[in-house]
């Protein structure tokens, strides 16, 4: 008897009527991670289903087709050959019976096949929808240069090149097929898309680069593709897998940066209308092995053979907040939203992005069933691994400022009107004049000292000094980078509330020398502080990371590393016939982020959404940009951050003509503190609303609308003017 794959019903199955339990449509590094925010059309729940409790870690998430948007924690089919013979307590055989019938109809879709002991099955999804914008950018969210009242032009490209109308239109496939033979398998998993919006229609102010467009105009790649098999040892089943996969962890719904952390996230895919979990998670090289030590304990390593990162938003894309640090960004721009990015000077190149080792990621997990305590499950997770959220950090200068400001100065008049020949003719007899001034001012006559001093001189050379400053500034460079050999050590639990009809499940999660972004503009002065040799500039005056004064081509590391504690709780109730439905599903989660050791903001202060100007206003003032006030202090972030999401979903099964119809309505809100990035889970105050309608026929059919809406945080809540309306309709066969 596979004792490994019948764990997964015995102890795992539960969803007869009062302990039901649910699951989200998506996974959920989707609030703020770095500039990140969340997800549209699949930002919540869409899709609940009775909760089928994953043996191990779970496997990849491809349910039959209309129940594949469901949860990272829902398996799909168990192959044949995992468990020839079941040993069910009532309860689980009421659950079993009760999945096959909730899946028997959608099965019969699938393209299976039997051929000499080998079987197999092929199961598709299509799928075409929009996301329409239904308000026109406000001006409290783009750059000064470009119109609008945000000090930066870093974060605007994605909201200035979507005017309000369609922000996608978009076709896209997936395709699963699994083969199984005796006891070895294999699964291959692709996926595709078009988006006509994206990758045919101009933009209204930046065009997307190619790096952009993969992720969002179109594109065709290999998802999941592994082999298993399972042995038996001393009586005991031994499960193994090889290839790319994802492994999920832990018991979060909704709120990330929890246990879960070895799969990173394809945020772009999130994004598509009609998009599902099993198309945005982004499986990684790894071999697996689980065992069942006991009929309650089973035991779980695994050993990653490849590093991948999060996909976040890439720049210019509709839902990005970040311009320079994501696919696509090139530079980052000085002057604090002053200078327009459309324009050479002001910019910080970006230098190639540092990734983690391929091979130095492990980790391994024990689970416990009792069954004394109504079958609760607990886990304990360990796991070395490299951050899949990007950190900046930065080189400083290769030299010091060109005090010869002739080419400035030319630059400045010819900017002024003037032909380039006498334009370097002012500017050679002007700069002779500031040099004279220097080194004998008494040599100066009555016409010079009045050229000198004359106001149009005096624009001139203040705007040289700053094209040579600059000019200087872009030598240095800013990077992307994936710190390494984070530690982390978890405890679950899953169990139900029988008396209530509760179904609870929590964790907690502490992780050791995780990297936390400082400030960028801690980060940008202190790089640029070695240019401070001239004495015209003082960027390191009041800098928390120090002055890096006449230090050319220094690293300058922009993380500072701290033990961060996550905890989480969910809990969820289904309710019998009301409102004339069949039942509702309400589902909420609480969750916070406790940095213990945090430096106060007098000694580090670290980087939180929307702080696009330094936290001391003697900073700015000392870098000469006293007319740009800087940002309060209440911005920046908090050592405790938490918050709450809400769901409940009606289902009216049958509604007319074998049409299901299940409405839901979601509600998040980050009560208090800010999360440092690139975690960023909480904004405080920061909230949304999220309103949808599933239509469905025959399990292969569905036709859904929804209404997203931002609000709340003010404006370091970067996407408080994109709210949207969206539609998708699929087929799945």
């Amino acid at each position: 008897m596979c004792v490994a794959a019948c764990m997964k019903i015995n102890a795992h199955v539960r969803h007869f009527a009062p302990r039901v339990k649910t699951r989200p449509t998506v996974f959920t590094p989707t609030r703020q991670s770095f500039f990140l925010e969340r997800p549209p059309s699949l930002s919540l729940l869409t899709r609940t289903t009775p909760h089928v409790r994953r043996s191990f870690s779970g496997d990849t998430p491809d349910l039959p087709r209309q129940f594949s948007s469901m949860s990272a924690k829902l398996p799909m089919r168990t192959p044949a050959t995992a468990c020839p013979a079941l040993s069910l307590r009532p309860t689980a055989r009421i659950a079993t019976s009760l999945a096959l019938a909730a899946f028997s109809a959608s099965a019969a879709f699938a393209v299976s096949f039997d051929w000499h002991g080998l079987t197999g099955s092929f199961d598709s999804t299509l799928s075409a929808g929009g996301i329409y914008r239904l308000q026109a950018p406000n001006p409290e969210f783009y750059g000064l240069a470009n119109g609008g009242q945000q000090n930066s032009v870093n974060a605007d490209d994605g909201n200035l090149n979507y005017p309000k109308g369609w922000a996608s239109q978009v076709f896209k496939g997936t395709h699963d097929l699994e083969l199984r033979y005796n006891n070895f398998g294999a699964f291959v998993r692709g996926t595709y898309f078009y988006d006509v919006e994206n990758k045919d229609a101009d933009r209204a102010r930046t065009p997307l680069s190619d790096d952009a467009l993969d992720r969002v105009g179109s594109d065709a790649q290999w998802l999941d593709m592994y082999v298993r098999g399972q042995f038996e040892i001393a009586g005991r089943s031994l499960d193994l897998r090889f290839g790319r996969q994802v492994l999920s962890l832990g018991e979060s719904t909704f709120i990330p940066n929890g246990i879960n952390v070895i799969n990173p996230v394809d945020v772009s895919r999130l994004r598509v209308p009609g998009s599902e979990l099993r198309e945005a998670l982004l499986p990684v090289n790894m071999l697996k092995a689980a065992v069942g030590l006991t009929d309650t304990i089973s035991l779980e390593a695994f050993w990653l053979l490849e590093f991948r990162r999060t996909e976040i938003d890439p720049a210019g894309t509709y839902f990005s907040s970040n311009d320079f640090a994501t696919r696509g960004g090139r530079n980052v721009y000085l002057a604090f939203g002053a200078l327009s990015d459309q324009q050479p000077l002001g910019g910080i190149p970006r230098d190639l992005d540092h990734e983690g080792n391929n091979y130095t990621q492990y980790g391994a997990n024990l689970k416990l069933s009792v069954p004394a305590l109504a079958d609760t499950e607990f886990g304990l997770f360990f796991a070395n691994y490299h951050s899949r959220l990007p950190v900046i950090s930065a080189v400083t200068p290769t030299g010091s400022i060109n005090t010869n400001l002739t080419g400035p100065l030319t630059a400045v008049f010819m900017r002024a009107g003037l032909d380039s020949t006498t334009a370097a003719a002012q500017a050679a007899g002007l700069f002779q004049i500031i040099v004279l001034a220097q080194t004998n001012p008494g040599a100066l006559t009555s016409g010079q000292i009045s050229t000198l001093n004359a106001p149009q001189s005096q624009a001139a050379i203040a705007g040289a000094r700053q094209i040579a400053l600059l000019t200087a500034a872009a030598t240095g460079r800013y990077f992307i980078e994936y710190p390494e050999n984070i530690r982390m050590l978890g405890l679950s639990f899953n169990t139900s509330l029988d008396s209530l009809g509760i179904a609870w499940q929590g964790e907690v999660s502490y992780k050791h020398g995780v990297p936390l972004q400082v400030d960028d503009v801690e980060l940008l002065f202190a790089t640029l502080s070695a240019l401070d040799t001239t004495g015209g500039t003082n960027f390191g005056a009041s800098n928390q990371l120090g002055n890096y004064r006449g230090q050319y081509r220094a690293y300058v590391p922009g993380f500072k590393r701290e033990d961060v504690w996550s905890v989480q709780s969910t809990m969820t109730k289904v309710f019998g016939p009301m409102l004339r439905a069949n039942q509702l599903t309400v589902l909420g989660e609480v969750g916070a982020i406790y940095v213990p050791d945090l430096p106060s903001q007098n000694t580090l202060r670290f980087d939180g959404a929307g702080t696009f100007t330094g936290g001391s206003q003697a900073m700015m003032n000392s870098a000469g940009f006293s007319t740009v006030p800087a940002t309060p202090t209440a911005a920046f972030p908090d050592g405790l951050s938490w918050g709450y999401q809400l769901l409940a979903r009606l289902d009216y099964n049958n509604l007319f003509s074998g049409v299901n119809l299940a409405p839901s309505v979601a509600f998040t809100h980050d009560v208090r503190g800010n999360t440092p990035l690139p975690l960023g889970n909480f904004i405080e105050d920061r909230k949304s609303l999220n309103v949808a309608a599933e239509f469905t026929w025959q399990n292969a059919w569905s036709l859904e609308f929804r209404y997203v809406n931002f609000f709340g945080g003010g404006r370091y809540n970067l996407l408080a003017d994109r709210d949207y309306a969206s539609t998708t309709v699929k087929y799945s066969f």
